[in-house]
């Protein structure tokens, strides 16, 4: 009968793989472990039923994945083994782009009204379908977190594109703009997450996107003509001189530098 079961919830996962998303990086609050086995996190995603992401008994729990995505996330279905350490009763899933706290600060999408033992079933938001980079499940009781398998579907709703192509500041912005785009503009955190997303993907140590610093009237400005009401800059940036504009760093806290448009690198185009 175990095995029917089994057999039926892969059948299930695999008839819905049009929108599942796939990938990510896993975390949890602790690891319970047994006879030399680690109970990890990435075991909630590895596609094997019977294997299964334990935490330790302790207060405020929590499992967290990172999309490596910005997606509009549809639902999410977990599946658990018969176990009486299984109860999720009261736990929260959560959804957005916060990392800190390793997303249980991030708002909440629905909260689980049943234990989930033995169970295969699917949570949707519940004010619709969420925009986010981080899915955390949230269980603040002292109990075990537990999760045999967890599947998210969505789709990808970045409106950026990375050029994995070394250019100027000025070619970039007509390489963007041959294909019908621009460079890329970032006004408040949300776009400053998606273009975090993208720039992990380059293959240069800074990305153009589309602020210039005019000279003449002593202001920056977008080029796609958003109005300048956010920054990211680094420390002691940005510099003010003619012919600058602005990249984003590839490591660190992906702050804004500004840069010599005769200088070289990948670049984003807003879709």
């Amino acid at each position: 009968m175990m095995l029917w079961s089994l057999l039926l919830i892969s059948l299930m996962a695999f008839c819905n793989t049009q929108n599942l998303i796939k990938g990510g990086k896993t975390n949890q609050t602790s690891y319970y472990t047994a006879e030399g086995v680690k109970y990890s996190s990435e075991r909630a995603t590895d596609g094997n039923l019977t294997q299964c992401a334990h935490s330790q008994q302790t207060n405020n729990s929590w499992w967290n994945i990172d999309l490596l995505g910005l997606y509009e996330i549809s639902n999410i279905t977990i599946y658990n083994v018969d176990s009486g350490n299984v109860n999720l009763t009261g736990a929260e899933i959560r959804i957005g782009n916060l990392s800190e706290t390793d997303g249980t600060a991030n708002s909440m999408c629905t909260s689980i009204t049943v234990s989930t033992r033995g169970v295969n079933i699917t949570f949707n938001c519940s004010q619709g379908p969420m925009v986010g980079r981080y899915v955390t499940v949230y269980l603040q009781k002292n109990w075990f977190l537990i999760l045999c398998e967890v599947w998210i579907y969505g789709t990808n709703v970045s409106p950026f594109l990375l050029i994995n192509e070394n250019k100027t500041w000025e070619d970039a912005l007509n390489d963007c703009r041959a294909q019908n785009m621009d460079l890329a503009s970032i006004f408040d955190n949300q776009t400053q997450t998606w273009a975090e997303l993208e720039v992990m993907k380059a293959s240069s140590s800074f990305v153009w996107l589309g602020l210039r610093y005019t000279c003449t009237l002593e202001f920056w400005f977008w080029v796609d003509d958003h109005a300048f009401t956010y920054e990211h800059w680094a420390a002691g940036q940005p510099t003010e001189n003619c012919d600058m504009s602005v990249a984003i760093e590839t490591t660190g806290g992906y702050k804004w530098y500004s840069k010599s448009d005769n200088e070289k690198f990948n670049f984003i185009c807003a879709i």
